[in-house]
């Protein structure tokens, strides 16, 4: 779980896809920032300028919090 937290902490310009209340998106990482206990929060903007907060434990786990089928695309 560290390793994917830390990873996605510097994944600013990483690809986001996935499902928010069964609607599809694809969206870029804008920001990241710390939570409190060990988990963070990305947020997420697409094409059409809708933006996403999604927690990085939702990110890991593939779902959560509305979100479902997530996938992170890390650049590198």
């Amino acid at each position: 779980m560290n390793d994917f937290i830390n990873s996605l902490y510097s994944a600013a310009g990483s690809e986001v896809s996935g499902f928010k209340d069964d609607v599809p998106f694809l969206g870029t990482i804008t920001d990241t920032r710390a939570k409190y206990g060990n988990d963070i929060q990305v947020r997420v903007v697409d094409d059409e300028g809708r933006w996403f907060l999604i927690d990085g434990t939702a990110l890991m786990n593939g779902s959560g919090s509305g979100y479902s089928n997530l996938h992170v695309y890390f650049e590198g």
